[in-house]
């Protein structure tokens, strides 16, 4: 069988789209808070709180962008559409170096929170002088191999089980802390203390800075590691179901759950243990918060290690899944060898990827500790992000027309040498934010900045050694021709009949049979015949013309409806001949389907004389025209 001829299975609910984001989401506040903690002192919140709108940006452009072009890939498609293919190379080979490291660092920390919860289980493994927590590692990593390996169906379910229990869990520990232990005014205290006074030996500091500001600013970087993960609603793209609507409401629902824990979390821990306890205990440090719980502390502190495991466990698995879709999408649009683009037949999953890049992520994570590319985390997606803004921009000012099941709200208008260019305040505000803190990233983190410029290097030479040989251009928007909208805005026009329609109904009507997708003009053909006048003459003439005027003001009267319902609508009366006008509105290409509403019961003579002409116009172009159902 053709390798090209086997796709990608929907097999993905709404829910399941949820659990993929925030599964790759929630679980970074357990390794998180301690480590922002460390650096940023008692302003924790804040920092979480600043980067948490960038956050909100993030997930809010994923919510548009990927209902319009629901392809694994995600950044990386949008940006070989918005600009080409050496663009969405780059922001796809950053995203790959993100998936990689992802999948190790949760399994360690996954195994990091089994430890916790049976300390004696891990000291005693052993295997050819690897560490405990790295066998253990190797363990969660085979068997997510396996079972992504055999369909996303299974991988979803597994984490949606995952999902639901550590929300659980989550909320038992919230709840309980914010009536037990939470001291508003200690809360108010701690939020003074801005920026650990300590010299840090991962900070490059600079010369003449206040070392606080510079924690500070050193945890704001650290802090976005919070929030990395949303785009894996985009790589499952093309195994949802209906993405049109399960997508957004996935990225929404996972920005305000993710955004309920991290901000519980840090504002909890910081009104009741203190920074100093939770920079102390880095590993367990939301575990180290609940033991202070007055009666379930012990118990509560164990089933946070529990939730802690779960939802590593989870962004583990959800690093596999993003990692082997976004690396199969390259190879499908020839950003890297189609060897690559192997989608099995029977599971209908990209097993290569899968194997490889777990393989990968497992042989990272058997050293049982990799801080020395945790930098890189945060880099590979903050580049991701910013290309993602700036494709995002020149998006909404293409000229090529979508339909957007969902948009972005917030847009200023800008004209320029008679063009329209449109702002999207969202996508302006997260430039701005991603780009400063993409400059703190390279200003303070050496590791990210030597390591992520060398794997960027690396990269692009792969790529421009692969397209030579290829015969391809490096630069080409050649690719991008395959990447089409799920839909696009159509032209319709909705045949009104005068004096037969009641012009009140029309709009309910419309908003009954067709979405926003369809550009509509509603339309009444006043055709002299029907009504047995001549257009010859003067007085029939007059009387045509005040029958256009009429139905023109009530068919506006409708249009006005359905433009404050957020359609594009307008509204046209014409006089004449009605097969030859709804001919010449459709070959022309004004139009591109005619809407006729059914019939009514009763008939009249000017109903059957319409109707038989109507017969004609069908006949002629049956494949543009479509009924609606009366409300």
């Amino acid at each position: 069988m053709n390798e090209e001829e086997v796709s990608l299975k929907r097999d993905v609910g709404w829910f399941g789209s949820f659990s993929l984001g925030y599964a790759d989401v929630g679980a970074d506040i357990f390794i998180a808070l301690g480590l922002i903690a460390l650096y940023a002192s008692g302003a924790t919140p804040i920092v979480f709180l600043v980067t948490a709108f960038i956050y909100i940006c993030i997930g809010l452009i994923y919510a548009e962008l990927a209902p319009i072009y629901p392809y694994a890939g995600g950044v990386q498609v949008y940006s070989m559409k918005g600009f080409n293919d050496f663009v969405g190379f780059i922001a796809g080979w950053a995203l790959v170096l993100d998936y990689t490291i992802d999948i190790s660092l949760f399994a360690l920390a996954a195994a990091g929170y089994l430890s916790y919860i049976f300390p004696n289980l891990v000291p005693s493994m052993t295997l050819g002088g690897l560490p405990p927590i790295g066998i253990l590692s190797i363990i969660f990593i085979t068997s997510l191999i396996f079972i992504n390996y055999i369909g996303i169906k299974y991988s979803v379910e597994v984490s949606i089980g995952l999902v639901i229990l550590g929300l659980v869990i989550q909320a038992f520990v919230l709840v309980p802390g914010f009536i037990l232990v939470f001291d508003l005014s200690k809360f108010i205290e701690q939020l003074r203390i801005v920026g650990s006074p300590e010299i840090l030996k991962e900070v490059a500091y600079i010369d003449g800075l206040p070392i606080n500001l510079q924690n500070l600013l050193y945890a704001l970087t650290l802090a976005m590691a919070s929030f990395v993960g949303i785009e894996s609603i985009a790589q499952a793209a093309e195994e949802t179901r209906r993405p049109a609507r399960h997508i957004p409401k996935a990225a929404k629902l996972s920005v305000v759950a993710v955004l309920i824990s991290v901000m519980g979390f840090s504002t909890l821990s910081i009104g009741s243990v203190g920074w100093e306890k939770l920079s102390r205990q880095l590993e367990y440090s939301i575990a180290g918060l609940v033991e202070t719980y007055p009666i379930i502390g012990v118990f509560g502190a164990k089933l946070v290690g529990l939730a802690g495991f779960i939802l590593c466990y989870a962004s583990s698995n959800t690093g596999i899944i993003g990692v082997s879709r976004l690396v199969a999408s390259m190879g499908r649009y020839k950003l890297l060898p189609g060897w690559f683009y192997k989608i099995h037949p029977r599971f209908k999953t990209p097993t290569r990827t899968i194997v490889l890049f777990g393989s990968i992520g497992l042989v990272l994570a058997s050293f049982g500790n990799i801080p020395f590319v945790a930098e890189l985390y945060i880099f590979g997606a903050l580049v991701s992000y910013f290309i993602l803004m700036v494709t995002f921009i020149k998006m909404r000012n293409m000229r090529e027309e979508v339909y957007r099941p969902w948009k972005v709200l917030g847009e200023l208008s800008l004209k320029m040498n008679g063009r329209t260019f449109r702002i999207p305040i969202i996508g302006v505000l997260g430039l701005i934010g991603v780009g400063c803190l993409l400059f703190l990233t390279l200003l303070f983190h050496a590791n990210g900045r030597i390591l992520g410029a060398a794997w960027l290097i690396v990269g692009i030479l792969m790529y421009v050694i692969y397209r030579r040989r290829r015969g391809l251009k490096c630069i080409s928007s050649d690719s991008a021709q395959q990447i089409q909208p799920l839909s696009r805005i159509y032209d319709v026009g909705v045949l009104v009949r005068p004096i037969i329609e009641k012009t009140e109904k029309i709009a309910d009507i419309v908003v009954e049979n067709l979405d926003k997708r369809f550009r509509v003009t509603l339309i009444s053909i006043i055709d002299p015949e029907e009504l047995y006048l001549d257009f010859s003459r003067i007085s029939d003439r007059a009387q045509l013309y005040e029958l256009r005027s009429e139905a023109l003001s009530e068919l506006e009267e409708a249009a006005e409806k359905l433009r404050k319902l957020g359609y594009e609508a307008e509204a046209r009366v014409f006089i004449g001949d009605i097969e030859k006008i709804t001919s010449i509105l459709l070959e022309s290409g004004r139009l591109e389907f005619i809407a006729l509403i059914r019939r009514i019961t009763e008939k009249t003579k000017i109903e059957k004389t319409h109707e038989s002409k109507l017969y004609k116009v069908i006949s002629k172009h049956h494949g543009k025209i479509m009924v609606l159902r009366r409300v």
